[in-house]
């Protein structure tokens, strides 16, 4: 899933930069042009798009180093963006006109980099009154210069507050829901959690090479891992690494994918002969994990984004599975579908709140008017992969979602509406429930929820 997908088109700012970013002033101090970079991506966030988007275009011709700390940047910027934005509003003595707000992009990209980071403040600083003239606001070089420099003579400290929502940086909204699902204790702890840095799980492709031969392998590339209780195929790198260094990654040995996303598909129970369905499957994680549990099911791995759908298609190849493509949106008519399958997985569209350490631009895309809409889609899939399930068949509905309207709600709407199907009850974490919802950091995962049923 996409949760964060914006059609918008880029602006005309933004293809002025990525057109011309080489073409600045011959002398640009070091460092100039991967904050610039950074202070475009975080000013298209602002603008509505999504990281998935911005980083490519802003990134595209930087090497690897720097797109790599070019997203360091960013995500620690949006991670914190909120007490970052109190703390620069006390240093500007009037706002700055919308029009140029990657200036003050620039200046939170900065403090973030001068608090969180270990890089000399002066060079910061330096790389940051240099990166005025590539964003095309020159006229501000002033105002940067002078605010850094006071925010280091005055301490160099982010502004002290009592409001959670600042020193968490939530939106207002998010931290009311999970007060009204959680208590306010827990609601700290999930947006703590949430600003965590994700670590880097592994699944191994157990019809290929057992989880324990392969955890061997990363020890001979002196790559540290430790197994995971929770599940069999899952691995736990010490540090997260780059794919090309993980023994047979092209081989298909193995994938990156967060463990709470892993402990979806083993819930389908699925047998060799099964006719499965995956309804929104992009970007194919979780159909390859179908794949492996069960080499010869039929699966059909269907999505609403062709692009993504071709995504999950070079991913299932990487792996060597074998699936059909459906592009088709399962919110709207699909009328053209004339199979029934043993097997469904709704891995449905959701808000993303429980994946936001991975993502932290969801924090400030998201609305509080999308989680009626996004309710709203749920429905209708849920709806339409009920009616292609066999008599006796399981269908697993699971979002990476911390929201009670798209979950525990959900399935409670779901069984009133539809009365031949029923909970299957499912252990998890050594209880048998009929529904399961994560919240971020258990176990180190991301946030998500489970259930499933069966037609009676």
């Amino acid at each position: 899933m996409n949760n964060s997908k914006n059609t918008q088109k880029p602006n005309k700012q933004g293809h002025r930069y990525h057109k011309n970013f080489n073409k600045g002033p011959k002398q640009v101090a070091q460092g100039a042009s991967s904050r610039a970079a950074a202070a475009f991506c975080v000013n298209a966030i602002e603008e509505g798009k999504s990281l998935t988007e911005a980083l490519p275009l802003f990134t595209k011709d930087l090497d690897d180093r720097d797109k790599a700390f070019v997203q360091e940047i960013v995500y620690g910027t949006l991670r914190h963006r909120r007490w970052l934005s109190t703390t620069a509003n006390g240093l500007l003595d009037h706002s700055i006109n919308q029009r140029f707000n990657v200036a003050r992009s620039l200046i939170l990209c900065a403090l973030y980099q001068i608090i969180f980071t270990r890089a000399p403040a002066h060079a910061i600083v330096s790389a940051t009154v240099g990166a005025c003239d590539l964003c095309k606001c020159r006229a501000f070089t002033g105002l940067v210069n002078a605010v850094l420099r006071r925010f280091l003579r005055e301490g160099g400290k982010l502004v002290e507050s009592d409001d959670p929502c600042v020193e968490y940086s939530f939106p207002t909204w998010l931290y009311e829901k999970l007060q009204e699902s959680y208590g306010k204790e827990q609601a700290l702890e999930i947006m703590k959690n949430s600003n965590e840095h994700a670590p880097m799980f592994l699944r191994v492709e157990n019809s290929k090479i057992s989880t324990a031969d392969y955890l061997q392998l990363l020890q001979k590339e002196e790559i540290k891992a430790t197994l995971v209780d929770e599940s069999s195929c899952t691995i736990l790198l010490e540090e997260p690494t780059y794919v090309d260094r993980l023994p047979f990654f092209k081989e298909g040995y193995v994938a990156v994918q967060d463990l709470a996303a892993q402990l979806a598909s083993p819930l389908l129970e699925l047998k060799e002969g099964d006719n499965v369905l995956d309804t929104c499957c992009a970007p194919g994680g979780k159909s390859a994990h179908i794949l492996d549990i069960a080499p010869k099911v039929t699966l059909t791995c269907a999505d609403v984004d062709e692009q993504r759908l071709n995504s999950a298609k070079t991913n299932l190849q990487r792996l060597n599975r074998t699936a059909k493509f459906l592009h088709l949106d399962f919110s709207a008519d699909i009328s053209g579908i004339k199979e029934t399958f043993d097997k469904i997985l709704v891995d449905a569209p959701c808000s993303g709140t429980g994946v936001i350490r991975r993502h932290p631009d969801i924090k400030w895309l998201r609305r509080q008017k999308d989680i009626k809409n996004l309710v709203t889609t749920q429905e209708k899939i849920l709806d339409n992969a009920f009616a292609l399930l066999n008599k006796g068949g399981i269908l697993v509905y699971t979002t990476c979602s911390i929201l009670k309207q798209e979950n525990e709600d959900q399935v409670k709407k779901f069984l009133d509406r539809h009365k031949d199907a029923k909970i299957l009850p499912f252990e998890m974490k050594g209880k048998v429930v009929d529904f399961y919802q994560r919240l971020p950091g258990e176990n180190n995962s991301d946030g998500f929820f489970y259930s499933r049923f069966i037609k009676a």
